[in-house]
């Protein structure tokens, strides 16, 4: 049958004797109800079915009228072979051929038979009931076929006995000869002009060429690369082809690099381990892949499912929650009342309350289990807090201690008295003092080499504490410098004068003056080149601070309705907090807004969000009241995967 189907390839390319009828011709016509074409005989290129002769093979009946006759034609040479004709018919005996078998025509065949228009039962043998050949002698019975030979037949193909026609070699020649184009056209004239049948046969040659599992064949390092060009989605809907598909599919190394790509560092040891034992030795649980599972059903409690009820933290009263730390499953809340609480992010209780300040908290920081704050006393404090002691009281400050800064086991901290001081968390000793702004010293950042400040005098300033040298003074701003962000490399401060300026440190260069908010920049995020801003204009940006350029501005419809108070993002979300009560969620690579994860009674009537912090699966919301309608509370919302 592949050798007939080059045969047709090769006729699209030869022009068909006008001597011949179509096939689409014969097609259309119908054939009288007592015509058989086992009586028909050949005469020449008349055919007598019984109805009498016609010219081109048709009865009168069944003639066609001028309106719908094709132009005349030719009369075919006698010797001229139809390439829609096979060798075994061009070598009939014509002249005294005649079939013995009458053939009855079913009422089920109400349109034209193709087979009853040949003169040879010969092309379709599964039909033929006799085992009449082209020349009226009896075919010899063949012997039953093997199994190999079951295997190797293919349903509805003539027999491979028939000798092809010498044109063959010429149509494949030219068939060859034509261009990409012209191949593809031929094919589709090639189909259009086949059986069911045969269109079947190409089916069952052409699908198992693309129905090989080259997975399963390919060496196990080649597999799991191509299996590494697909999404994670895709990779778990391949997972479930078949067991070797299943086993590439869940190789821990694969799942490590689906991770790194999504920014999950840590897998999970004990979740892989305890799937392990429920699981077939000849299918490995990949503990990266619970990681990214799990960090999966994370993000969609973030984003869609439904929230559950916060625990409530009440303990400071009716004052004011002014800074508030989070750390694994500790929270510190510092006030304006003097205090700080160290609470259970787990069970919201409050463990303990750090008493000792005589003035309010302003300023805090945590690491561990060390706790530091700053008050309006002019003193920093050292607790730890497991026990709630004082540790240290660290004395030099003339005036609030407003900002600070802890690495590793040394704190800066800037005070309104316009110094920033060095100290060493476990002896209590002040290392260096660093003098030279004009005014209150507002935000500071510290990477255990040099020091960054911003201060109420308009200008930052770079330091090396070791020398207490000032390196750099980056002077640019018109107004207070509010925030500042450090990575080393660049250093980024938003001031009051609604601009964001990216400093490089090595030089003291500004790179870029970033425009767009319109008042004060309250709180900045940095991670990588991308930064968010918050505004007192009720906005978010994200930039590129290496190209200058605003990514996204977090507004719209959804946007806050007041002041932006505190933000915080990863590589999938902002989380935003406003003085209108609420605590948004951000996409951040889309700027889209998803929902409102707190939305509080009293918003836009007092109440206010004044502080937040978040880790992979908690949310700490610092609320209060500007006029007494929202008491002074901490929210926690927890999004992580149900325990079972």
């Amino acid at each position: 049958m592949i050798m007939c189907v080059f045969i047709v390839l090769g006729a699209l390319g030869r022009p068909i004797h006008p001597g011949i009828i179509p096939w689409r011709e014969l097609r259309r016509k119908k054939m009288a109800a007592t015509t058989s074409s086992e009586g028909c005989e050949l005469e020449g290129d008349k055919t007598d079915c019984g109805g009498g002769l016609a010219e081109g093979g048709l009865s009168p009946p069944d003639q066609v009228s001028p309106a719908e006759e094709d132009p005349p034609a030719t009369t075919a040479p006698a010797d001229f072979v139809s390439p829609f004709v096979s060798p075994v018919l061009a070598n009939c005996n014509s002249t005294n051929y005649q079939c013995r078998t009458p053939y009855r025509k079913r009422k089920s065949e109400s349109s034209l038979d193709l087979r009853s228009q040949l003169p040879c039962k010969k092309l379709f043998p599964e039909d033929s009931p006799s085992n009449n050949n082209c020349n009226g002698k009896k075919k010899q019975q063949e012997p039953p076929p093997n199994d190999k030979q079951k295997q190797q037949r293919i349903p509805s193909v003539s027999s491979s006995k028939d000798i092809p026609p010498p044109e063959m070699s010429e149509w494949l020649s030219q068939f060859q000869k034509w261009t990409n184009a012209e191949r593809i056209l031929a094919i589709n004239r090639l189909v259009e002009s086949c059986e069911p049948s045969q269109v079947r046969h190409m089916m069952q040659l052409i699908e198992p060429q693309f129905q090989r599992d080259f997975i399963s064949l390919l060496p196990k390092e080649l597999a799991l690369l191509v299996l590494s060009f697909l999404e994670p989605k895709d990779l778990l809907r391949a997972a479930q082809t078949c067991r070797n598909w299943r086993f590439l599919a869940e190789d821990n190394l694969l799942w490590r690099e689906k991770c790194r790509q999504a920014g999950i560092t840590r897998e999970s040891p004990s979740h892989g381990n305890r799937r392990i034992r429920h699981r077939s030795p000849s299918t490995p649980a990949s503990p990266w892949k619970a990681a990214f599972m799990r960090q999966h059903r994370i993000e969609m409690n973030w984003r869609v499912k439904p929230i559950r009820p916060p625990k409530v933290l009440k303990g400071h009263d009716d004052h004011v929650i002014t800074c508030l730390q989070f750390s694994g499953s500790r929270i510190v809340s510092g006030s304006d009342d003097n205090t700080l609480k160290v609470w259970s992010a787990t069970t919201g209780k409050c463990l303990r309350t750090l008493v000792g300040h005589t003035g309010g908290v302003w300023s805090s920081q945590m690491s561990g289990s060390t706790i530091i704050s700053g008050s309006t006393d002019r003193t920093l404090k050292v607790w730890n807090a497991e026990t709630g002691q004082c540790i240290h009281t660290l004395y030099g400050h003339t005036s609030t201690v407003r900002c600070m800064h802890l690495h590793e086991k040394k704190v800066v901290s800037g005070s309104r008295d316009a110094t920033l001081r060095v100290w060493d968390v476990d002896s209590g000793e002040c290392l260096h003092v660093l003098v030279g702004h004009l005014a209150a010293v507002r935000c500071v950042q510290y990477n255990g080499k040099l020091v960054v400040s911003g201060a109420y005098d308009y200008m930052v300033k770079v330091w090396d504490p070791e020398r207490e040298e000032c390196l750099h003074t980056l002077q640019g701003h018109t107004n207070r410098v509010y925030s500042l962000q450090f990575d080393g490399i660049h250093v980024v401060s938003g001031s009051l004068d609604t601009s964001i300026r990216v400093w490089e440190v090595e030089s003291g260069v500004c790179k870029h003056t970033l425009m767009g908010h319109q008042s004060l920049t309250s709180g900045m995020e940095l991670d990588n080149n991308i930064l968010v801003s918050g505004n007192a204009d009720s906005t978010v940006k994200v930039w590129d601070i290496i190209t200058g350029q605003c990514l996204q501005t977090l507004s719209g419809a959804n946007k806050h309705q007041s002041a932006v108070t505190c933000l915080q993002f990863n590589n999938r979300f902002v989380i935003t907090s406003s003085d209108d009560g609420t605590v948004k969620l951000w996409d951040v690579k889309t700027g889209e807004f998803i929902r409102n994860l707190v939305s509080l009674g009293s918003g836009g009537n007092g109440g206010v969000v004044w502080r937040i912090r978040a880790n992979e699966t908690k949310l700490v919301c610092a609320v209060g009241s500007r006029n007494g309608n929202e008491e002074t509370k901490l929210l926690v919302l927890d999004f992580d995967v149900d325990s079972k």
